[in-house]
């Protein structure tokens, strides 16, 4: 007898991953989530440098800060509701994408 395959299925889905199927279903709000705190951990360091694109610390500081209004407004489902903050999420993800690679000390 052939065993048919329940496609989309989250049966036993937690005996094959280690976290559960909703951080898949809003994987967007999972990886804002785990990121706010861990750029507010970094903003905080006392940096050894900026990336070329800023002059100082502030300015990067600046940046990261954006980078964190961005996320935690992603953090929920629903986050974005007017203009203004689609704009914030929008530059703060780009910010994220080009100095992504700038994110460490």
């Amino acid at each position: 007898m052939k065993r048919k395959k329940n496609r989309g299925s989250e049966v036993n889905w937690s005996y094959k991953h280690d976290y559960p199927i909703e951080d898949v279903w809003t994987t967007d709000n999972t990886i804002a989530q785990l990121i706010v705190p861990r750029l507010q951990a970094f903003k905080a360091l006392d940096k050894h440098g900026v990336p070329p694109d800023f002059s100082e610390m502030r300015e990067w500081n600046n940046a990261i800060q954006k980078m964190i209004d961005a996320f935690e407004l992603m953090k929920y489902v629903g986050g974005v509701d007017t203009k203004e903050e689609e704009r914030i999420v929008e530059e703060g993800l780009d910010l994220f994408r080009k100095y992504f690679r700038s994110l460490w000390d």
